[in-house]
């Protein structure tokens, strides 16, 4: 990931990293939060629905996942697919020499289809559009919505409005213990 401004040793914006945030390498939610102003809306949207409309300003409300549990947006879905397409080709393409040497018993042959299937795999699995689960949304300015795009977290924007809102996707567990993707290059004390 590119270096995002406002990382500065163990300051985000001149707030502390939590202390977890700091073992981890990563700006936790709690400090991310604490860059902007942020308002607790949970409503927000559904009673403004009226009133102009909710664009993606940044982010996303889906996402796409690889047999591995590793997430992509729809364009880095589509890039992975296509490289993975090009490797299938590549395999099929030796499986065919194998087959007309007569060589289908050999362990490279075995290799290959077991690599083949994966490959078929994950490309199903990349082409099955998942949704995020948003629990909270809190009303962030355009500074706020500038931090949150470079943390590649999903804002709306309502032109009528001029209103920016940010959805988090996470609930339960103290905002300090849980990270953004934000690397923060902070070397634990001893």
């Amino acid at each position: 990931m590119k270096k995002i401004r406002g990382v500065y040793g163990k300051y985000f914006y001149g707030n502390e990293i939590s202390a977890y945030g700091q073992e981890n390498g990563y700006v936790d939610y709690r400090t991310l939060a604490k860059a902007f102003d942020a308002v607790l809306s949970n409503d927000i949207m559904q009673k403004t629905c009226d009133l102009g409309f909710w664009d993606i300003y940044c982010g996303g409300e889906a996402y796409y996942e690889d047999n591995d549990g590793s997430e992509y947006s729809s364009d880095e879905a589509q890039d992975r697919i296509e490289e993975l397409k090009e490797r299938l080709d590549e395999i099929v393409d030796r499986l065919s020499e194998l087959s007309d040497e007569d060589k289908e018993d050999t362990e490279e042959y075995a290799a290959l289809v077991e690599e083949q299937t994966e490959i078929e795999e994950d490309i199903e699995c990349l082409e099955d559009e998942r949704y995020y689960d948003f629990y909270q949304y809190f009303i962030v300015d355009g500074n706020g919505a500038s931090i949150l795009e470079e943390a590649g977290e999903t804002v709306w924007y309502n032109e009528y409005l001029d209103l920016y809102v940010w959805g988090v996707t996470h609930w339960g567990t103290s905002w300090d213990y849980v990270l953004t993707n934000i690397p923060c290059n902070v070397q634990p004390e001893d």
